[in-house]
């Protein structure tokens, strides 16, 4: 298949999948909004919990020296609030209302819960709508679809991919993170290992991107098989197909660079632009995983090697040519009269024992 057949294929598809896809889109996009709104609101009360005075910070309420501050107990021997510029003895976190380091250190690990707590909600959402786009996108590359399509068949394997991922970059980040510590006192070394280092990620990064872009579409797609047998035959169907995958890839670069070039002349589209074009690529690099596994079908396979298998046969149009008669099929005569006595032991016409 050409790339312009894959194009057409990828689009036919898309108008195919339009309406449910974007609606899902919209759902996804909102409820990531809300979430992050109401992680964010709890952020910053804990912080006004921990700083009472953190709304005044620059001199826009005025408190006297005296002033309790609200939500936090009087110490003794120390004013409740004493102005920054004035307060130069103190400790820089007497402007918060006296708050010492520890209380600091709590207050980053609850920031870091809510952002890991972040991370995590939107990775797992992420996974699921992924796995609903494949299976709507599979659905609408052979048929009409619907909203009830989008399926989240398939979340598991998704998850189990991106974890995958993220333990081979930390296994890779521990390693330069490690080789630089280790290093650290050897300024020439530790600039070469750096150097070495970085060609290294960028050259493993580069080789493996087709199969990064390509490997959880395949692992959807043969869901029948484990994940350690569809991941093996990933890595195969990526060598197979490196250079359709490497086209793909440079499709997605060229639309892009398009759209790069049409926020530039009117920044207004730029978000509207990215919402459109962003589900047709996701949708162009399922049909293109679709395309090449139809054209490596099981069945595509066996019937190239009946082909084959029939091309290497010789075939004759000549008539065959008549066997020998055996001696049996000869004809006999009776000795006596002539009769003809094919097969038998006496003869019809006159007896005479043969």
């Amino acid at each position: 298949m050409t790339w312009s057949e894959r194009m057409q294929s990828a689009w036919k598809t898309f108008k195919r999948g339009a309406l449910p896809l974007y609606g899902w889109s919209l759902i996804l996009i909102g409820v990531i909004v809300v979430l992050i709104v109401a992680i964010a609101i709890g952020v910053i009360d804990q912080l006004r919990w921990t700083f009472p005075n953190i709304h005044n910070f620059g001199g826009a309420n005025s408190y006297s020296p005296g002033m309790p501050v609200p939500g936090m107990p009087p110490t003794p021997g120390m004013p409740p609030f004493m102005d920054p510029f004035t307060a130069s003895s103190q400790d820089l976190f007497s402007y918060f209302g006296g708050m010492d380091f520890s209380n600091l250190l709590s207050v980053i690990g609850s920031i870091a819960g809510s952002l890991f707590l972040i991370i995590l909600v939107v990775w797992l959402i992420g996974s699921a709508f992924y796995a609903g786009i494949f299976n709507l996108t599979s659905k609408a590359y052979r048929e009409n679809v619907g909203f009830k399509d989008f399926r989240f068949t398939g979340f598991a394997r998704v998850l189990g991919w991106q974890a995958l991922l993220f333990m081979i970059q930390l296994i890779l980040f521990l390693m330069g993170l490690m080789g630089a510590f280790a290093l650290r006192n050897s300024g020439g070394v530790l600039l070469f290992f750096l150097t070495v280092y970085a060609l290294f990620i960028v050259a493993i990064g580069l080789y493996t991107l087709p199969w990064l872009s390509s490997s959880a579409i395949y692992l959807l797609i043969h869901r029948e098989v484990g994940f350690r047998d569809a991941l093996i035959g990933s890595w195969r169907f990526f060598q197979r197909h490196m250079g359709a995958l490497w086209a793909f890839l440079g499709t997605v670069l060229l639309i892009e660079i398009a759209l790069e070039i049409l926020t530039r002349l009117s920044s207004g589209l730029a978000g509207l632009l990215i919402l459109v074009v962003s589900p047709f690529i996701a949708v162009l690099g399922i049909v293109w995983v679709l395309t090449l596994e139809d054209e490596t079908s099981p069945g595509s396979d066996s019937a190239a090697v009946n082909t084959s298998f029939s091309s290497e046969q010789t075939i004759n149009l000549q008539k065959p040519a008549p066997l020998p008669p055996s001696p049996e099929d000869k004809p006999s005569y009776c000795p006596s009269c002539g009769k003809s006595t094919t097969g038998m032991a006496y003869c019809p016409q006159c007896g005479t024992k043969l």
